[in-house]
């Protein structure tokens, strides 16, 4: 119960930080599965957050990152990388380092973006690990 009181915390201060800026909501279908959050904090950068169930972990799993935009890299793709951290709740606290890649194409004429994104990183405790997530989004901006 201690490590979900914890957790969320974590995500009610992430979230009150991101809600500052441009927002967008959706979900996010990968590793781990659940509900994404971005805030852009300039047309070059933005926030993103994951609160999420980790089907390889069995765990919940909670993601923020801050990336930079390389924006038409790709023609109307923008290209997206950046650093963060992985927060697991399992039989214990599951902490990490990130580094996520993605693609975001914003559908035209609607408020909706989709991304596709992969994130090497490692887990730093309880014990030391390569780890892989990513997945395949869509979401609202407001």
């Amino acid at each position: 119960m201690k490590k979900i009181v914890v957790s969320l915390f974590a995500l009610i201060v992430l979230t009150a930080v991101v809600f500052s800026a441009p927002l967008g909501l959706g979900v996010k279908v990968g590793e781990p599965t659940g509900l994404y959050i971005r805030s852009y904090t300039s047309n070059t950068s933005f926030a993103g957050i994951t609160a999420a169930w980790s089907f390889t972990h069995n765990s919940f799993t909670i993601q923020a990152d801050f990336n930079g935009v390389s924006p038409n890299l790709f023609g109307d793709i923008d290209f997206s990388y950046g650093a963060g951290i992985h927060l697991g709740v399992q039989d214990n606290l599951n902490l990490g380092l990130r580094f996520p890649l993605g693609l975001n194409f914003a559908i035209p004429e609607t408020p909706l973006i989709t991304f596709l994104e992969i994130a090497p990183g490692f887990k730093v405790t309880p014990e030391t690990d390569f780890d892989l997530s990513g997945g395949l989004g869509l979401f609202y901006t407001f």
